[in-house]
């Protein structure tokens, strides 16, 4: 029973020091841990600044959580610190997170207000794409010298336009129709998916790949030390049990190598611990935060890390694959994101698109893919699964902003699914509108 005349807040907190450093998209650590071959190339991409050539454009790839932004942040202080040094005229801009925008008009106006100050900021409509371009080109030889434009998750910008975009952009000067002469702009590109380069223009991949600086998964020993580094910012002193640090990293390091899901592991744990109101943090508590780490991080994807086309196409795969007939092929899965997107009155995409979608999840390693030979029926297919287990799939989407689109009777669909799979049931093959009626849509 709770006294309700008692406050049931703690002035202080026995296990934390800092809770930020595990907030690894808001914390700039002071050290960089096992990148000292990716730092040395992009030195050797940027030197030319510092040295009077034009900037080099650089696009930088590899899988979330692995360094690749709180790398190019400090390679950025670095430059502006030697540039300012060296009396070099620099303006950086960024990281800008093209996530957050839909449109090249969106992210070109944001662009244009980085340069301005606050009295003089363009609204958000009433010019044209071509208007608010011929402003960043404007703003960019105003400032003069060097400019270096960074966009995180640059795979984000939308599709259509892409290849202008990434064309145009690093190549202003050079163009006679913009107003810069005097100006020399290089890009420096941020991507979570290792193939964006691919589907570009041929021109464009030219131009955006001139330097390409690839960050890998880290590895068990490597996570270890990053994730002691921040354990000891975030935790009080003799907190935290041995086995804590190399559990959480162990775990990361079998699923993606990814730190930010090892800090995650290590704050529940503390939370675990806190809420029991214990001494410190022990191994149980780590276990306990690697069991329910899966859909906080699934949630995360679904908040964070996908578009909202991207997250209706993996839900889309996910109630696909947990239907009777366990198949999740393209065409089903275009249907069933059809009616999860008109229910909750979200803008439905071509077909076309879905296989563009699911590329990107791939990417991501979230879904993967098997061709299936039709035989004498000719031609083939693509069967897709999810790589995490479908029930923290939709639990995090029950949890997310999506769950408006996640059909009411999920929960009995996906009970009839476990107990086939714990039986090895094999489900007749049912056509798609019978399988369509098993959904209750709201």
């Amino acid at each position: 029973m709770v006294d309700v005349n008692e406050n049931p807040f703690d002035g202080t907190d026995a296990i934390f020091e800092r809770k930020q450093p595990l907030k690894k998209d808001t914390f700039t650590p002071d050290t960089i841990f096992h990148r000292d071959e990716e730092i040395e190339f992009y030195i050797n991409a940027l030197q030319d600044v510092i040295v009077g050539h034009d900037p080099n454009n650089v696009f930088v790839y590899g899988p979330t959580g692995v360094g690749k932004t709180a790398v190019t942040k400090w390679v950025r202080d670095k430059l502006e610190e030697k540039a300012e040094a060296e009396d070099i005229p620099l303006t950086v801009i960024g990281p800008i997170n093209c996530r957050n925008y839909r449109s090249a008009y969106a992210l070109v106006n944001t662009l244009v207000n980085e340069f301005r100050d606050s009295e003089n900021q363009l609204p958000e409509s009433g010019y044209s794409t071509d208007s608010v371009f011929e402003f960043l080109y404007e703003e960019i030889e105003a400032v003069g010298g060097n400019v270096l434009i960074i966009l995180d998750e640059i795979d984000n910008i939308p599709a259509d336009a892409r290849n202008d975009f990434l064309y145009e952009l690093p190549r202003a000067e050079a163009n006679e129709n913009t107003p810069i002469t005097d100006a020399k702009v290089g890009l420096i590109g941020i991507s979570n998916d290792l193939k964006f380069v691919d589907v570009l223009e041929p021109k464009v991949k030219s131009t955006l790949g001139e330097r390409e600086i690839k960050f890998g998964p880290y590895d068990a020993t490597e996570l270890r030390d990053i994730l002691g580094y921040y354990a000891d910012i975030a935790f009080r002193e003799d907190v935290l049990g041995e086995d804590v640090v190399p559990l959480a990293a162990a775990f990361s390091a079998q699923e993606r190598g990814d730190v930010r899901q090892g800090l995650r592991i290590l704050e529940k744990a503390g939370e675990y611990a806190r809420m029991e109101g214990a001494d410190g943090v022990t191994e149980a508590h780590t276990r306990r935060a690697t069991d329910t780490i899966e859909t906080d991080e699934l949630l995360d994807y679904f908040e964070h890390d996908l578009s909202s086309q991207q997250a209706l196409t993996y839900l889309a795969t996910t109630l696909a694959l947990i239907e009777p007939k366990h198949e999740a092929s393209t065409k089903r899965i275009y249907n069933l994101y059809s009616s999860i997107a008109e229910s909750s009155g979200r803008r439905v995409k071509s077909e076309r698109k879905i296989y563009e979608f699911l590329d990107q999840l791939s990417m991501q390693g979230l879904v993967r893919s098997a061709e299936r030979n039709l035989g004498r029926k000719g031609g083939r297919k693509y069967i897709y699964e999810v790589t995490d287990d479908p029930t923290d799939i939709i639990n995090a989407a029950l949890q997310s902003s999506y769950s408006d689109a996640v059909p009411s009777n999920v929960n009995g669909i996906l009970e009839h699914y476990l107990e086939d799979e714990a039986t090895e049931f094999e489900a007749p093959d049912t056509t798609d509108d019978e399988q369509q009626n098993l959904w209750q849509f709201t």
